[in-house]
């Protein structure tokens, strides 16, 4: 059962573990809202508004991910973001402003928080706990990166990480299938490489119901909606491309060393080794007083544009790895194949995120790998530790010093 200790009622002084999170958390917002770069979605947006699926103005060069095609600019990520935001550029349009990404992307910071909370609670975490658990994700891994800048690549891993916790929230508190399977609809327009995360509630499914027509009544309710959104993202290809395969990327307009990495494929077993790198292993880079000097000077360190991997801004997850297999139960080895899938696929894409803070790529599976850690992390421990809190609140502080230096 869930504890009903009211958290006001909890010692004072217990407040203060939450000072520091909280005040990075307006800051990355502010960041967030600011932003006025990289807002192809929203001139998407706008161009969707006008009939049109091109964009209706040049969006920049190579740094900006353009896709020509028989002379007019695409945009080759998922097309939902864009379809969110045309209520709201059309509003702004009715005064002649231009909606940017950020006026909307603190909203989704705070449904993350708000979900995590919540399923915090229904795995009988403490209010307190939940709150730190929620905040520790938002500022202890790589979504601090993507949370504090709202330009479009970094805007859709925001809403495709909200959506996925949108979906575990729905899995967790009210179980309505139909919503699970809409909800995974919009993460494969969105972010195709999360969408695995349909394997674990398929499984968890499978397992929950003995009768064979409530099964199949039940799986046809969640896979539909995912199968209408291929339908549509094959039509959207066909009339953008021509092909309802192609989604633009090998047209792509891109810098010499991502073409050289594309022409061994987009997605290929040639870029795991690489991409497995960066995900765990790439470390931030050291400032040097000069270019033939190893002395080092403020600050020290900072921000890797190819990324740092996991287990330098999420150091906690090595937790998971001391666990032992017996612990794993059906659920969690369910979270684990949807954990792989997502993680097989995106190390075989052939880009790292570029020019972003940690592993960016790694957010279409880190909402189902922080439940593996929460779940565990509760079959062994009544509440969350004094060391796991200080780990926590060190990683958030750590990762707010290397963003200073990103943004």
């Amino acid at each position: 059962m869930i504890q009903k200790k009211s958290f006001l009622k909890t010692n004072p002084k217990h407040y203060i573990i939450f000072v520091i999170p909280v005040a990075i958390l307006l800051f990355v917002i502010f960041c967030s809202v600011i932003t006025v770069v990289g807002q192809q979605f929203s001139a998407l947006a706008y161009a969707f508004l006008h009939g049109h699926l091109n964009f209706l103005s040049p969006i920049g060069g190579a740094g900006q991910d353009p896709v020509f095609y028989h002379g007019r600019i695409f945009w080759d990520d998922g097309a939902f973001p864009s379809v969110v935001l045309i209520p709201f550029v059309a509003f702004f349009e009715l005064f002649n402003h231009s909606f940017y990404q950020g006026y909307l992307q603190w909203a989704l910071i705070i449904g993350v928080l708000f979900f995590i909370f919540r399923i915090a609670r229904a795995i009988e975490y403490s209010v307190e706990d939940s709150l730190l658990l929620a905040l520790g994700f938002v500022l202890a891994s790589v979504f601090i990166g993507v949370g504090g800048i709202s330009s479009s690549w970094h805007f859709s891993q925001v809403l495709t990480t909200f959506l996925l916790f949108w979906s575990l929230y729905e899995f967790y508190i009210h179980r309505r299938w139909w919503l699970i399977g809409i909800i995974c609809g919009f993460i494969f327009l969105t972010r195709p490489t999360a969408v695995p995360i349909i394997v674990f509630f398929g499984l968890e499914l499978i397992s929950l119901y003995k009768d064979k027509a409530i099964k199949i009544k039940k799986s046809l309710i969640l896979f539909l909606p995912l199968l209408g959104a291929i339908i549509i993202q094959g039509v959207y290809n066909f009339i953008r491309f021509h092909n309802p395969l192609n989604g633009g990327y090998e047209y792509q307009l891109i810098s010499k060393d991502s073409a050289e990495a594309r022409s061994m494929g987009i997605f290929s077993f040639t870029h795991i080794p690489t991409n497995l790198y960066s995900m765990l292993l790439r470390s931030p880079i050291p400032v040097l007083k000069d270019s033939t000097s190893w002395t080092l000077k403020f600050p020290y360190i900072k921000n890797n544009v190819y990324g740092m991997g996991i287990f330098f801004t999420s150091p906690y997850i090595l937790w998971v790895f001391t666990n032992k297999w017996s612990k794993f139960d059906k659920q969690i080895r369910h979270l684990m194949a949807a954990i792989a899938l997502s993680a097989i696929v995106v190390l075989c894409y052939y880009g790292i995120g570029l020019y972003a803070f940690g592993d960016r790529y790694s957010l279409d599976f880190m909402p189902e790998l922080f439940l593996l850690f929460m779940i565990l992390y509760r079959k062994s421990h009544q509440r969350l530790t004094f060391g796991m809190k200080a780990l926590f609140i060190g990683s958030a502080i750590f990762n707010f010093y290397l963003f200073l230096s990103y943004i």
